[in-house]
């Protein structure tokens, strides 16, 4: 039942797996849970990164945050377009083990990059999700967004 489906080959897949079976299970709306779920844990990371890293312009925080998948070999992620207020990001494997797993899915889960990218740069960050493999899309594209600054310390905001 296992074997294939329900990658367990690190904590991040592991994290998938179960935001998948979930959804398998429970349906639908069980979707806001899993995203509110992943987005507090993004908030977490976040934050401890930043405390870690400390305070980096927008572009130097996603490099930075991304660079594990970027400098892998084969790399696991490319920049497309990388701005002062903007990073679009091609994703060639899926760190959460969602591939198939349908759209919503990836757009709960992937709340835990954006509440972890809006905390480290400590702006508002819009998301939008172009391509995931999640869809049986090819690869995965992504755009991170700043918005602005938040003075709140991005509590919960992501």
């Amino acid at each position: 039942m296992v074997e294939g489906k329900y990658l367990a080959s690190s904590s991040r897949e592991v994290q998938g797996s179960l935001a998948r079976l979930l959804y398998e299970k429970n349906g639908p709306e069980v979707l806001p849970l899993v995203a509110a779920i992943f987005k507090e844990f993004g908030t977490v990371e976040g934050k401890k990164a930043r405390r870690k890293l400390g305070d980096l312009d927008f572009a130097t925080a996603v490099r930075t945050f991304f660079r594990p998948a970027l400098e892998s070999k084969p790399p696991r992620a490319e920049i497309v377009e990388l701005t002062d207020s903007k990073l679009v990001l091609k994703g060639l494997t899926c760190a959460m083990g969602l591939k198939e797993a349908g759209r919503e899915v990836c757009q709960a889960v992937m709340e835990i990059d954006k509440a972890m990218v809006s905390n480290l740069t400590k702006k508002k960050v819009e998301l939008n999700i172009i391509h995931t493999l999640a869809a049986n899309d090819p690869y995965c594209l992504v755009e991170f967004l700043a918005l602005g600054d938040s003075d709140s310390g991005m509590e919960g905001e992501g």
